[in-house]
Order: structure tokens, then sequence, then C-alpha cells
């Protein structure tokens, strides 16, 4: 008998455990690549974020739903990971912690829990760093730079001490992540190499992310015509998290449109918008914020763009006057 699944994987053939596992199979390999360049402490905060998402998910459904058994999906370990994975290696402890506890509770838990979440909670709870903790989010460190100092665990990396981006690296450097940046986007290879597992156990819904990155490519020679230089758009598309908003917040179940068109539209208005945040607006945002205001707008999309139910021709019914 198959068990019932909880949504936004009720039509799902496997069990919503079974294909966050996969998720988190999926990002692994940035993982790795975090922890081989910055040490210990990309594993210490890993640790703490998901144990703190999944803790506070877990207390909450108790909590709110004592007469149901908790039924364990593990979409709160792939948002911790993915939090960690979009910061900083030097963020503090209590900045990671503070902003699972915001994911966990405010944006996720008091929506209804897993399914009903307007917004991403792994992206929300780095906007929530953004605002909060701006001089931690933007003390970037070089690669193998204090692989197992752990100093910085308590109160972060002082922002004099932040390590600005080379402005001419190899190519060798761009695919495999060995630039300045946040603990686990910098990896072309990395990323790419999650995205092949996601699509090998069909678990990667290409409208959004190919109308996003169409609009990055497309739009980046108007916008930076300028100064365009090729080696510069890749330094960009890999230092600034792109990929991996492309690839993860962009293939979320809850947060974007259900039917293809929609997904297709959601992915071109956020490409767009972040192009003008980093042209026009703090760069700071660009990743984050665009993808947040369009998953606001998803309600509205599902409202007029909806998949046809069996043989139904429209949504709307028809009342004789």
């Amino acid at each position: 008998m198959k068990r019932k699944q909880l949504a936004p994987h009720i039509h799902a053939d496997q069990p919503a455990a079974e294909r966050y596992i996969y998720v988190l199979l999926a990002l692994l390999p940035a993982w790795i690549g975090a922890v081989f360049y910055y040490g210990i402490r990309v594993a210490i905060l890993s640790i703490l974020s998901m144990g703190c998402f999944f803790g506070v998910d877990f207390l909450v459904s108790r909590r709110m739903y004592p007469e149901q058994s908790y039924y364990v999906d593990l979409s709160s370990l792939v948002s911790g990971l993915l939090l960690v994975l979009m910061v900083p290696a030097s963020t503090s402890v209590w900045a990671i912690l503070l902003a699972s506890l915001f994911g966990s509770l405010l944006v996720k838990q008091a929506f209804g829990g897993v399914g009903t979440n307007i917004l991403n909670p792994a992206l929300a709870s780095r906007a929530f760093l953004e605002v909060t903790f701006p001089i931690q989010m933007k003390a970037v460190e070089a690669p193998f730079s204090g692989l197992w100092h752990l100093s910085s665990l308590l109160n972060g990396k002082p922002a004099e001490q932040a390590v600005s981006a080379e402005q001419s690296v190899s190519w060798m450097h761009i695919l495999s992540g060995r630039l300045c940046g946040m603990a686990g986007v910098t990896s072309i290879v990395l990323l790419l190499l999650g995205l092949l597992i996601l699509i090998e156990r069909r678990l990667f819904r290409f409208e959004a992310p190919v109308g996003y990155f169409l609009v990055l490519v497309f739009g980046y020679i108007p916008f930076y015509w300028d100064s365009l230089r090729f080696d510069t758009f890749f330094v960009w598309l890999c230092t600034g998290g792109l990929l991996l908003v492309g690839i993860c917040m962009l293939n979320d179940y809850s947060t974007i449109p259900m039917d293809p068109l929609g997904r297709f539209m959601f992915g071109l208005a956020a490409g767009l918008l972040t192009l003008v945040l980093y042209r026009f607006g703090n760069s700071s945002y660009a990743m984050i914020f665009p993808v947040l205001m369009m998953n606001m707008t998803t309600p509205i999309f599902d409202h007029y763009l909806r998949p046809r139910a069996f043989s139904k021709t429209s949504w709307y019914r028809e009342v004789d006057e």
C-alpha cells in the first residue's frame, strides 16, 4: 500500500524523505568542496544549522499537532545545509543559529510547516543574515586560509579583514571553485555534479532555471556593455551564488508555480530582477531578494496558470443567471 505523502509531494511516487535524501546527496559535492577550501568551520556550522532547523521543526510540530505522529521528511536538513553553503565560512555560530531559528519558526512553521511556506526558508534565512549581520556577510575568505582556525566561530571575522574577489583568475580556478566567495557556491564542476544527480533521479524541473539563466546570459551583454569581458562574467557567475540559486532555489516544490509556463515566467522575472539589482542596486541583495520577491507572486501564478485536471476546461464554474 502506498503511503500518503505530505504536500507538495502528494503525487510523488517515492517518499518525501527519500526525495530529500537525494537533494542532500546532490549538495554533498559542494559541501565537500567547502570543507576542503575553508576547513572544519564549515562542518561545524553545517551541523549546527541543520540541527537547529530540524529541532525547531520537530518541537513546533509536536507542540501544535500533538495528536499526529511527526513525519520526518528531511526538508529541514536541506534548508540548514543550503544556508551554510550561502554564507562566508567565517560566519559566527550565533548568526547561523539565529538565521536557522528565523527560517524554521517564522518562515516555515508559522505558515503551517513543510509545503505551506510562501518563502524559501533557506533563502529567507540568508536574507535575514544580510540585513542583521551585514558585516559578517561581507567578510569573505580566501581558500585554504586558516583551515583549522576556530577563532571566528563565536564572533565572526571583522569586515576589514575580508578578501576581495580576484579580478583575473585562471580557468582552473573558475571550474574548481578556488575563488574568494561564500562557502559552497564557487565551483562550477561541483554544483553541476549535484545537478546531474537531481536530473538522474528526476527531481529537477528545467523551466524556471532555464528562464533564469537565459535572462542572466543574454541580459548581461546590454546591462554591462560598457565593461563587457567574458572572464569577468564567469567570475561573476561563480562567486555570486547564482548557480546554486538556479539549481536549488528555483527547483523548490513549495515556493514556485505548479504550471510549467508559470515556472518559466517565474525564472525570467527573477533573472531580470537579479540583473537590475546587480547593475543599479545593492549587489549584495541580487542573489537573495529577486527569488524571494518572486516567491510572493507564486499564488498569483497558481491562480491564473494551473495544470488542467482531467477533462476540466476551466477552473471557474459557470453560473446560470
